[in-house]
């Protein structure tokens, strides 16, 4: 550890900020945009953030990792491009107006954890049928080895007066849908989303909306027998609609258990700048260009 610090402080504390969060079990992953309102022609970058509900950190890229990062619009599908280590980890130009969405996903990374901490974990994110499992499966188990991979998107508007953004299926294994445009609500409205697993309803799963980069409360939501889950979301900025789900491990992945996780962002205008027509907001952002080390992004 010493002579990671002689090295690069930067890097140290960067360490550091990641098994902050690791160790809190407070490891959400989302994408984000420099810009969810973004001029026709103009460079954008792309995040891949990692943290918890107030602040988090961004990874550089690594291709070993990616299994797929592309937009989808109204001239199809387009890669994320991006140089292997750089930040932001992708960048990419839109020649058509319109909306798109982001979709990352990556392969599995592995982890392990005592098991009242996996415990925790397990709570924390709405997963007591896991702990329950647990408890029938491997009731003396000290050391739980888990598997993880990300499924996440971001909603874009590119050249749009209205900013508007139509959601849609990106084959993600995990996968937050979004069943409206992400315009202010009125007072009574509600935003849902749909929480599919391999392409089915995920019922009665937890579903958090978060504005990171703020400090207020999520919003807590279990998922119907559609796998909807609803939220009042009044207030403008950006937003971070996530969830957790867990299985038992394939017998061919060295692993007691796979958590696949999945993050939609997009921003809320506020409404008067809705009935101006700025296509900008002031937004709070989240995702702090604090790179972490590259020897454990790894494992995110």
């Amino acid at each position: 550890m010493n002579s990671l610090i002689s090295r690069s402080p930067a890097i140290f504390l960067g360490f550091m900020a990641w098994l902050a969060c690791a160790t809190a079990g407070a490891h959400e992953f989302w994408v984000e945009p420099a810009d969810f309102t973004h001029e026709l022609g103009g460079r954008l970058g792309i995040r891949l953030c990692v943290g918890d509900g107030f602040e988090g950190w961004s990874l550089a890229r690594n291709a070993q990792r990616i299994e797929m990062f592309v937009a989808a619009g109204p001239a199809g599908e387009q890669p994320i491009v991006g140089l292997d280590g750089s930040e932001p980890a992708g960048v990419a130009r839109f020649t058509a107006p319109g909306g798109y969405v982001i979709a990352y996903r990556s392969n599995r990374a592995f982890t392990e954890m005592p098991a009242a901490k996996f415990d925790e974990y397990l709570k924390d994110k709405g997963l007591e049928k896991i702990i329950a499992l647990r408890g029938k499966l491997s009731a003396d188990q000290q050391i739980v080895h888990e598997a993880y991979s990300r499924n996440s998107k971001a909603l874009i508007s590119v050249g749009n007066v209205d900013g508007s953004v139509v959601d849609r299926r990106m084959g993600l294994r995990l996968e937050v849908m979004a069943e409206r445009d992400q315009s202010p609500a009125g007072e009574d409205d509600l935003h849902s989303y749909r929480l599919l697993f391999e392409g089915k309803p995920l019922v009665d799963a937890l579903v958090t909306a978060t504005r990171p980069g703020t400090t207020d409360d999520d919003l807590k939501a279990r998922t119907d027998a559609d796998g909807r889950a609803s939220f009042r979301l009044h207030a403008p900025g950006m937003w971070r609609v996530a969830a957790v789900h867990m299985i038992k491990a394939p017998h061919d992945v060295a692993a007691d258990w796979e958590s696949l996780w999945a993050s939609l962002t997009f921003e809320i205008p506020s409404r008067s700048l809705v009935v101006t027509g700025d296509a900008g907001t002031a937004r709070n952002a989240a995702c702090r260009n604090k790179i972490i080390a590259p020897a454990v992004q790894a494992r995110s």
